[in-house]
């Protein structure tokens, strides 16, 4: 073990390969102002774990992500990794790798010395360092590609490279900055799958930084939405969807439909009259309802019910994208069923949403 490390005692649980605590990083602008990139963060990541850090451009995810690589230096706080602190250690002395979003290769190493660089620099045997290195390539689908230069290969089997020579280390964690943006659409997505198959098969923590909100919650198991440096939310993905804490989180983790609505006797009223129970106090609140709870047909008796025109529908092969102006509630957006029926611009419709599929947010949540 490396003789830095081991003056830190244990301080973390044995199942959490990160801690972070109250993470909070600065950096000056060229016009004398100060940015608070990051302010007071805190996210545990276990052992397994595929945690992805979401949020728009300039949220903190990167530089989250850097200081627990070692890129950068927290202000305050503490990063921890397998329950040993390492706010203090240098970049190439922690238990990490990290794969970038450009995959930082040499054009003048083949496949082969791209990946075993990193047993190279640590002087591992030659035929272990083969080993390895063929095992690697075996798990990520490039036996055969040893001798291939960097240039003759296509960005999804670069992207593999990068895995292979990122993992042959076998690190605690593995770190990946938008590894993914660079692909098309259909590579793109064919490597969302076999990334989270090769971190389920390796079990090692994973954790991804996006700002693509279906790449997020097609690959992990728990997402930390991220806005002006500061966590929104933590959780499992259908939980973040479902039950978003605040506006910011229901609408930048897919579409949303936010309808005012005002809360009194632990009961919410709409604009129309209609009423549900409220699990919040009293005052204003958010209705979220996102458009594929909206049906064409009454799930139930007491079902909420928005009756408008549709301004416009799209065929998407096996649902309508409607948007239907009613007097009361605006714009709605619906997703609907082609079986159900064939919308047209300019039809009246009625939509319906089950209570148990519609989510409250009270106001003052409404920003982060």
């Amino acid at each position: 073990m490396d003789p830095d490390l081991t003056k830190f005692a244990l301080i973390g649980k044995p199942q959490v390969v990160l801690e972070i605590i109250n993470a909070s990083k600065s950096f000056k602008t060229p016009e004398g102002g100060t940015l608070n990139a990051l302010t007071d963060v805190c996210v545990n990541v276990e052992a397994s774990e595929f945690v992805t850090l979401l949020g728009p451009s300039g949220c903190g995810k990167t530089t989250l992500l850097r200081t627990v690589s070692g890129f950068e230096a927290l202000d305050a706080g503490e990063i921890l990794i397998d329950g040993r602190a390492v706010t203090q250690i240098p970049a190439h002395r922690r238990p990490v790798n990290t794969v970038f979003q450009r995959y930082a290769l040499f054009p003048h190493l083949d496949v082969r010395r791209n990946v075993s660089y990193a047993l190279d620099i640590s002087r591992v045997g030659r035929e272990d360092t083969r080993r390895r290195v063929d095992e690697m390539l075996d798990l990520v689908g490039l036996s055969g590609f040893a001798a291939r230069r960097i240039n003759q290969l296509s960005g999804g089997q670069q992207q593999r490279v990068a895995l292979a020579r990122a993992l042959i280390a076998r690190p605690k964690l593995l770190l990946l900055d938008e590894p993914l943006s660079a692909l098309d659409k259909n590579l793109r997505q064919k490597m969302q799958q076999e990334l989270k198959a090769l971190q389920a098969e390796l079990g090692i923590a994973f954790v991804f930084v996006t700002h693509d909100q279906d790449e997020a919650l097609t690959m992990s198991d728990r997402i930390a939405v991220l806005a002006n440096g500061r966590i929104q939310q933590l959780g499992r993905p259908e939980e973040l969807y479902r039950h978003p804490k605040n506006v910011f989180t229901a609408d930048f983790l897919g579409e949303s439909n936010l309808l005012s609505v005002e809360v009194s006797n632990r009961a919410a009223t709409l604009a129309d009259g209609q009423r549900l129970e409220a699990a919040i106090n009293d005052g204003m609140a958010h209705l979220l309802i996102r458009p594929e709870a909206l049906t064409a047909r009454s799930p139930s008796d007491d079902a909420l019910c928005f009756s408008g025109v549709a301004s416009r529908s799209v065929y998407t092969g096996t649902d309508y994208r409607v948007d239907v102006k009613t007097e009361k509630f605006g714009t709605l957006a619906a997703l609907l069923r082609a079986d159900d029926m064939q919308p047209q611009a300019g039809q009246d419709i009625t939509l319906w949403a089950r209570r148990d599929a519609v989510h409250l947010i009270p106001e003052h949540e409404a920003a982060p």
